[in-house]
């Protein structure tokens, strides 16, 4: 089973609604989310640890307001 691209999953996720949360392995290139963000907006990304290591990173796409 092959992951899908990120640019399909956003597009997709986009027709249905404009508040996207993407849970992810912390070996997540953040980069490539940067290219997916619209330069006037921000996105939240949130590492999340268990006793010091990160475990994964949550990215939020939308008006969620401070986390």
């Amino acid at each position: 089973m092959q992951p899908y691209p990120l640019e399909q999953l956003l597009e997709c996720f986009r027709q249905l609604t404009r508040e996207i949360v993407l849970f992810l392995p912390r070996t997540s290139d953040l980069n490539q989310l940067a290219r997916e963000v619209d330069p006037s907006k921000k996105v939240q990304a949130i590492h999340y640890c268990m006793e010091g290591a990160s475990k994964a990173i949550c990215v939020y796409f939308g008006l969620f307001g401070v986390l």
